[in-house]
């Protein structure tokens, strides 16, 4: 049985928990797993929350998002003296922070195998020129001493290809594996309600721009009184998206839920507005249950969305998605063939069991070779 070590900056609801996830639930008993991770702010909400008595489950302080020199020293050896008694075959790292000072942890405790997931990049949208070419920097530094990179999006791994941070012959892209959600009538829900409901999921954090979502809702608000917009999700922007609103009678905030699938199943839409993503998962959510999806065209966003097949994709702009929006909400045949095919287009692209079936294949190829 491998042995492999997930080291992740913090288990918050998003993505890399959600893959995490469907990692953890392979049960063909070839791969042990512990999951090493930082604290979760309280604002995000933690999606494995009820593990901190879990034994496979190992929280570090420091490790979290926030940076802090001192506490992240501290951190990286408390990591370093947890990987030296685990002795995991594999460690495998996730997000950046724990990109960094996981692979650092694992080299200097001799594990044999340090792998990578990028969910994504923060090649733009984040930083500015200077600390931008100085994540480039320090990335291709670790690529020095990672044995094999992850890459869950085809444009992003071409990104990251191109910035010489990955290696053809070192990395390869895997698509994350999502268990279709439970709901097997999601019209049952979605017609309930005499109003169309179109929605938002995700942090409210700058990359992710909520702030587009508002001020389309309340572009589109004075047109469309029979429609409600939902916000998903929180962040350091909630207030500020909140006080954005305003007194808009139709934009609710719901906050964070891990009960997303039975939420999409009441939405007409769901809309991304991001300047930069990975692959969304819950975009992929939204396609299994089946509703169309309006996204900015950004990261690896159309290995999920074929423009005009389960959604339409725009540009970055308020204007764009509010057109993307309209045009989804005056055409009710429209809006069924994108939910017909969203379906279809999710079984065939992210089975979660394909996903596990590569991820121990890696594990078997790389750990065969340091035997």
């Amino acid at each position: 049985m491998i042995h492999v070590a997930h080291v992740i900056t913090r288990t918050n609801i998003g993505g890399p928990s959600v893959i995490l996830e469907s990692l953890l639930a392979d049960t063909s008993g070839e791969i042990r797993y512990t999951i090493v991770r930082g604290e979760t702010d309280p604002t995000e909400g933690d999606y494995f929350v009820g593990s901190a008595k879990d034994p496979h489950f190992v929280t570090i302080n420091g490790l979290g998002r926030s940076i802090s020199p001192l506490a992240d020293f501290r951190s990286f050896l408390r990591l370093t003296r947890t990987l030296r008694s685990l002795s995991p075959d594999v460690v495998h790292t996730h997000m950046a922070k724990a990109g960094v000072l996981g692979r650092l942890a694992a080299f200097i405790a001799r594990v044999p195998v340090r792998v990578h997931t990028y969910h994504g990049h923060l090649l733009y949208g984040y930083f500015s020129p200077l600390k931008t070419r100085l994540v480039i920097g320090v990335e291709r530094l670790l690529k020095l001493i990672t044995t094999h990179a992850v890459v869950v999006g085809s444009s992003v791994h071409a990104d990251l290809v191109a910035a010489g941070i990955v290696s053809e012959d070192r990395s390869e892209m895997i698509p994350p594996g999502i268990a279709p959600p439970q709901q097997t009538d999601p019209q049952r829900d979605r017609t309930s309600s005499d109003k169309l409901r179109v929605g938002y999921i995700g942090r409210l954090v700058p990359i992710k721009r909520p702030d587009r979502f508002v001020d389309v809702a309340a572009r589109l608000a004075p047109r469309y009184p029979h429609v409600e917009f939902v916000i998903v999700g929180d962040g350091p922007l909630g207030d500020e998206m909140r006080a954005r609103a305003g007194h808009e009678s139709n934009i609710h905030f719901i906050g964070w839920s891990r009960e997303i699938p039975s939420i999409l199943a009441t939405l007409d839409i769901v809309v991304l507005c991001s300047d930069n993503e990975g692959i969304p998962l819950s975009l992929i959510e939204a396609s299994y249950v089946g509703v169309p999806i309006i996204a900015t065209n950004v990261g690896s966003v159309s290995d999920v969305v074929v423009d005009g097949v389960n959604g339409i994709l725009v540009e970055p702009t308020v204007e764009a998605l509010a057109n993307g929006i309209e045009t989804v909400l005056n055409d009710a045949e429209l809006r069924k063939q994108l939910e017909r095919a969203g379906q279809t287009l999710a079984d065939e692209r992210f089975s979660i069991a394909v996903a596990q079936e590569r991820h121990r294949a890696m594990y078997r190829a790389l750990v065969d070779r340091t035997n």
